[in-house]
């Protein structure tokens, strides 16, 4: 997988996923009044509550699939996929989350795209972006497909604050994708560079990218797959 064993990678996702978790019990203990019977829940605390679901979802989902790559359980299926319905169909799972945050996406893509790609584990890369992108975004997003030197570039846009500057220079593997310190292990971007990397065709490898460049103003994380 890396020169990261599971093992660790699951002790620090644990720890990541224990605060979501604490989190939504927290967030429960304070909408739900037990004494009379009532619970006072805003959408505000609703999309909370959606969110921080979402994410520990996100994690065990990825958590298992390392695990089946890792043992030898799964191994990298590359058919040929129409970008549109791919792309609806992970807006579609993710709108319940984004209407009770009001964020608006879009889809730009060509109608008659195709790509060759995984679409399981291309379907987990982007469920974690557009749930990051939920996080920080104000009020839009955007999921979109294009190629470029012939590969395949899969990204998401929100018009958020950007990234860190520290996050678009680092390397999501080894040592930097975990911190038991913080409790943030970065296993989505740790996950999405390995499965990049697992798309391989001629000698290319794939790849992902952050910046600051988003045409809606904030971050764009792009994955770029060899076709």
């Amino acid at each position: 997988m890396s020169n990261l064993d599971f093992s660790s990678i699951l002790a620090s996702s644990i720890h990541d996923m224990k605060n979501s978790l604490g989190m939504v019990l927290s967030s429960l203990d304070d909408i739900v009044d037990v004494e009379s019977n009532s619970c006072a829940c805003t959408p505000e605390m609703v999309a909370q509550l959606q969110y921080e679901a979402k994410r520990v979802n996100d994690n065990l989902v990825q958590l298992l699939t390392m695990y089946k790559l890792d043992n030898k359980y799964y191994s990298v299926n590359l058919s040929e996929l129409d970008l549109a319905d791919f792309l609806e169909e992970s807006y579609l799972l993710n709108k319940p989350l984004l209407d009770h945050k009001n964020i608006q996406a879009d889809i730009v893509c060509e109608s008659d795209d195709f790509g060759y790609f995984d679409r399981d584990l291309m379907a987990g890369v982007i469920n974690n972006l557009v749930t990051n992108a939920a996080r920080y975004s104000k009020q839009c997003i955007s999921l979109n497909a294009a190629f470029e030197d012939g590969y395949l570039c899969l990204s998401v846009e929100d018009d958020g604050p950007g990234f860190p500057e520290r996050m678009l220079n680092t390397d999501f593997e080894g040592d930097d994708a975990l911190d038991m310190v913080s409790g943030h292990t970065k296993l989505g971007l740790f996950f999405c560079t390995m499965v990049a990397r697992l798309h391989n065709v001629g000698g290319r490898q794939g790849f992902i990218k952050l910046d600051n460049h988003s045409r809606l103003g904030g971050g764009c994380f792009t994955i770029h797959l060899p076709q």
